[in-house]
């Protein structure tokens, strides 16, 4: 496992390299989203993932999985074992996270919750993750449900609560465990009214925080590109990769539907592809601001962010807390 001194050593070198604008990168990504699969039980208003086809949704084969840990383990910092699907779904996950827990990789997911009997409950404690997040809209069951569709309020709450009694019986400190909520229209008038009694179902439960996030348009996929202000290159090509349950590599956590692949670890190393000839040309597009012709980019309400230093301000301070996400 990386200690924290390699850790920010690691962290310099991609700051440095950001802002001086390099686009062949001497170093590999610091982090990785792998996909155990796209598939979601639920259909969330904000999400795009409802407007999947067939063809677009499955499950990683464990052995792929094995091939990327045992690349990934030798530079990457940390793993989030989870991008467009519900990761719970997947047969083999707790063996996932056993796997990369052990290969020395600090592991985070998120849930929607709804699938976390006590059985999983159990097993998840048990499997080595580092950190996860109930991925949670609205402190209220009207709002819940409106936005997560095919939830329910009383059914998720309970397995949080079960899940978290559970974790303080047998005394884990791992995961650290994190409710978070997307602050969607409508959310503050539930928060004036409902906040304070959500909270208490928690009361002396091992919960470690409550996170409001802002919404964000899935480049695109799900509304408008926030007012533009300052245009800020994405430093997602600068630290990280996305992998697809069928193994295709994406340079951003917001190319939902694959538009710019940079190639597959079926037949390619995550070294091969981090400074291939599509991924150097992306990253001179990004810093050129020349986006037009990009599919996700041009609709990224990301790019358009305050800035400390010449770096998203968002990100510096997740970076320096090691929470890159």
């Amino acid at each position: 496992m990386m200690n924290k001194t390699r850790y920010y050593l690691r962290l310099a070198a991609i700051l440095w390299n950001y802002k001086r604008k390099r686009t062949r990168l001497p170093y590999l990504p610091i982090r990785l989203w792998i996909e155990p699969t796209s598939i979601c039980n639920l259909r969330c208003v904000m999400c795009p993932n409802k407007d999947f086809e067939k063809a677009q949704k499955g499950y990683m084969d464990f052995d792929l999985f094995k091939k990327i840990v045992d690349e990934a383990s030798r530079f990457v910092f940390d793993v989030h074992l989870l991008h467009r699907g519900e990761s719970l779904l997947h047969p083999d996950f707790f063996k996932m996270a056993r796997y990369a827990h052990d290969a020395g990789l600090v592991t985070r997911f998120h849930t929607n919750g709804t699938l976390l009997d006590e059985d999983k409950a159990r097993r998840l404690i048990e499997a080595g993750v580092d950190q996860f997040a109930f991925s949670f809209d609205g402190f209220d069951a009207e709002t819940y449900e409106r936005i997560r569709v095919n939830a329910d309020f009383e059914k998720t709450v309970g397995n949080i609560v079960r899940f978290l009694e559970i974790k303080k019986e047998v005394g884990a400190r791992k995961p650290v465990t994190l409710i978070e909520l997307i602050n969607q229209p409508g959310l503050g008038e539930s928060a004036g009214r409902s906040r304070a009694a959500f909270e208490a179902r928690f009361k002396g439960l091992p919960l470690d925080k409550i996170v409001i996030k802002e919404l964000h348009n899935w480049a695109g996929d799900a509304g408008e590109v926030r007012e533009k202000k300052a245009y800020s290159p994405c430093t997602f090509l600068w630290h990280a990769l996305i992998i697809f349950w069928d193994g295709a590599v994406l340079p951003c956590t917001q190319d939902f539907f694959g538009y710019y692949t940079l190639g597959n670890v079926r037949d390619s190393s995550i070294a091969e592809i981090w400074n291939n000839d599509k991924m150097v040309a992306l990253r001179r597009k990004i810093l050129d601001g020349a986006v037009a012709d990009l599919e996700t980019c041009s609709q990224c309400d990301r790019l358009w962010r305050k800035r400390i230093f010449g770096i998203p301000r968002e990100y510096l301070g997740r970076a320096l807390l090691k929470r890159m996400e």
